[in-house]
């Protein structure tokens, strides 16, 4: 506990905690033994998932989808819960899932430094089966890459993007920053057994409306997570 308080105080002081709670969640997909997957918004760093009736409603109409061996989407009944979407029990879990919510309204975060943008939020749920490494799916993608264990390519609009800034939240919670290099290419640690997320930013200076609403830019926010099972000496 006194580990993790120190970790936590050190990114404040350095400046790598979230200073804006209002853009700071996301979505990010769980799915259990049973197959069955979970859509949540909020922040898994802070065991922080938003409810029905509160911030979820922020949340309009996600989609979701299930790559099949063939990297073709099948799409996934989306119903809104409690804290979170049911997306249902998957078919096969060594396929990935994916999700994406555009219909999130415009902000005003001039205040604080962002400007007026429009969120789009990304994810996608890996079972790190890395046969050969999946192609973009998303507008803003975080991949697994094939044959180079805790390797990972960001993609926007299916380039990868360079110097981006990752952060990897652990089962733990402990959280480290890495940056991609200029190849979209970013490496890992994952030295606990568990489920990892993966979380990049990025702000696209192209102004728009929506819903009658100007904004600046689009604010891209993509997770990825997945699953790093336990030893057989730690069971």
């Amino acid at each position: 506990m006194l580990k993790m308080l120190l970790i936590r105080m050190s990114l404040v002081l350095t400046g790598l905690f979230h200073t804006l709670p209002a853009a700071a969640h996301y979505i990010w997909i769980e799915r259990d033994e049973m197959n069955h997957a979970r859509l949540y918004f909020g922040e898994y760093q802070d065991q922080e998932k938003e409810v029905t009736g509160g911030r979820l409603d922020e949340i309009k109409g996600p989609q979701a989808w299930l790559l099949d061996a063939n990297g073709k989407r099948q799409e996934l009944k989306v119903i809104r819960k409690g804290n979170h979407f049911d997306l249902g029990m998957t078919s096969n879990r060594t396929f990935p899932l994916i999700a994406e919510e555009l219909g999130y309204e415009v902000k005003d975060w001039t205040e604080h430094g962002i400007g007026i943008v429009k969120p789009m939020f990304y994810t996608r749920f890996s079972p790190l089966l890395r046969r050969s490494t999946p192609k973009p799916e998303l507008v803003l993608d975080i991949l697994p890459e094939s044959g180079s264990p805790n390797a990972f390519i960001v993609y926007l609009r299916n380039a990868p993007l360079a110097k981006a800034k990752l952060m990897v939240y652990a089962p733990n919670f402990w959280m480290q920053e890495r940056h991609t290099d200029e190849n979209g290419r970013v490496s890992i640690t994952t030295p606990w057994s568990g489920q990892y997320v993966l979380e990049v930013i990025h702000l696209e200076r192209q102004p728009g409306e929506f819903k009658g609403q100007k904004f600046e830019a689009f604010r891209h926010r993509a997770t990825l997570n997945f699953n790093i099972p336990q030893a057989p000496h730690d069971k």
